[in-house]
């Protein structure tokens, strides 16, 4: 029986988690590359395209609701910006039952700019932009226990890159981060019946903590909103990425067709994005500052903790093409908030690729996933009165591969 191992759809399993209360995940580890045979290498590029908007749902409830009519636009453009990365992965046998691969792929990221994306000109300076990129290299090892059982390990160097972090609302907070790396680690294991294309495998990563040296600004005072910062001062931002357990299974189900499936877990509620800021913490709009409260840490996100899903159907059509097609969904939060980092409840989306063999051993591969996010409001400051609803992601993937 011939059956198609790979879906074209894969290259694309990036997470549009962006802007929503499971994290700031941009894409998923995959270990599927360790399981190709002989040595292998890909690179492929992803572009997603994110429309992150609202609207007032009641005007004036808060000090930055925007005013007008009900039902009227409170953003000018999306509040999560695009974002292009490219992705790579190499893997080789070096003893008849071991192998060794390394992958390269953003991990993790915020593009979070109110600022230039909110209708009243007269509050957007008083809302966050925020731009941080996690980017990860992982050496993996994979050893063949016998022909169905095999073990995985590795680390993970995750690379926080130099950010920039605006958010002026309580702490008058204009920063500049330098980046820094932090290690983590991977183990999982596997179960393969080959004459079917079963493959059952477990991966656990091991969470990764980031302290950023950070240069904080002199700053202004927004009058009712937040203090100044009358003098230069340095502190740190910190965010983390959580642990997370993936469980991948994929089978023939028929000549030439695969099923699989997945699901990905992740502790984000333990793993916000805080700055320590020379300010403190305790300010509130408008109100006094406690300097009892120096250096203590102030945490910006809301994250909760995530179960991501995909289900999947690969076909394979003659010798040069297959494609596949997948449903993906991760539950939210709830329907209500009161952090600017959530601004939509779950998603679910769907993906579609295709692959062509241009020989035995060379193929691209190009896909697409289209998502939904589910909706929040806005229910306290500093947003209250502000419904973001109806809003998407389109993620586009391209991806060269070979094998000798």
């Amino acid at each position: 029986m011939s059956l198609v191992k790979y879906a074209g759809v894969s290259l694309i399993a990036m997470s549009a988690s962006m802007g929503h209360a499971g994290g700031m995940e941009a894409t998923a580890l995959s270990a599927g590359f360790m399981f190709e045979d002989g040595s292998y290498g890909s690179a492929s590029v992803q572009s997603q395209s994110p429309s992150v908007q609202g609207t007032i749902a009641a005007a004036g409830l808060a000090a930055l609701s925007p005013g007008g009519t009900v039902g009227a636009s409170a953003t000018t453009g999306s509040l999560i910006g695009s974002v292009t990365s490219t992705n790579l992965k190499a893997k080789m046998d070096v003893l008849d039952n071991m192998s060794v691969g390394i992958a390269y792929y953003r991990q993790a990221g915020i593009k979070l700019d109110y600022q230039n994306n909110w209708a009243t000109a007269l509050t957007a300076p008083a809302l966050p932009k925020v731009d941080l990129d996690v980017t990860s290299l992982v050496v993996l090892v994979k050893y063949d226990v016998n022909e169905n059982f095999s073990a995985l390990g590795g680390l993970k160097n995750g690379t926080a890159s130099d950010a920039t972090v605006s958010i002026p609302i309580k702490t008058a907070l204009s920063a500049t981060a330098t980046g820094k790396s932090a290690l983590s680690y991977i183990a999982g294991a596997a179960y393969e019946i080959p004459e079917i294309a079963l493959r059952a495998e477990v991966i656990y990563e091991t969470s990764a903590a980031y302290s950023l040296p950070t240069a904080f600004a002199v700053s202004q005072a927004i009058p009712g909103l937040s203090f100044g910062l009358g003098t230069a001062q340095t502190g740190t931002i910190d965010a983390s990425t959580p642990d997370y357990i993936n469980l991948y299974v994929q089978s023939g189900i028929a000549e030439d067709t695969l099923a699989y499936a997945s699901a990905r877990q992740a502790n984000w509620k333990t793993n916000q994005v805080s700055y320590t800021h020379p300010l403190g913490n305790s300010q509130t709009l408008g109100g006094a500052l406690d300097n009892s409260e120096l250096g203590t840490a102030y945490t910006l996100s809301d994250f909760a903790d995530t179960t991501s899903y995909e289900i999947g159907l690969g076909r394979k059509f003659g010798t040069t093409w297959s494609s596949s097609i997948a449903y993906n969904w991760e539950g939210g939060s709830g329907p209500s908030s009161s952090s600017l980092f959530t601004l939509t409840d779950g998603r679910q989306g769907i993906s579609v690729g295709a692959k062509y063999n241009f020989s035995e051993n060379t193929a691209i591969s190009f896909g697409g996933n289209y998502t939904q996010f589910g909706d929040v409001t806005h229910v306290a400051a500093p947003l209250g009165g502000t419904v973001f609803s109806g809003n998407t992601a389109t993620t586009l993937g391209l991806n060269f591969s070979t094998s000798f």
